[in-house]
């Protein structure tokens, strides 16, 4: 790559001041459009992560299609607060430390 010209005048100097200054706004604006577009690729996987598990536990016990949010809560805290399942937490949490 060939070595660039310095600028000889105030004229060239603010020239290119002008160009480095446009870049480095454009630079920026690329990096808030990824910026953006990775948060919605994200929300995206979110989204299709709770669809998934919510479908999933809806098939295993019907009845929380009927439930208020109020008893579902309560379901979900009485179920996972259970011995069984804090031991399964336990063991999991174990797995992926070691």
């Amino acid at each position: 790559m060939p070595k660039k010209k310095l600028p000889q005048t105030v004229e060239e100097c603010n020239a290119e001041l002008e160009r480095t200054q446009k870049q480095l706004q454009q630079y920026e604006n690329r990096s808030k459009m990824l910026d953006r577009r990775l948060a919605i690729e994200k929300r995206k996987e979110r989204n299709h992560r709770l669809c998934s598990r919510g479908g999933f536990i809806e098939r295993i016990v019907p009845e929380l299609i009927t439930m208020t949010d109020e008893d579902a809560q309560t379901f979900f805290r009485l179920a996972l607060t259970s011995e069984p399942a804090r031991e399964f937490l336990r063991k999991r949490a174990g797995e992926t430390t070691s």
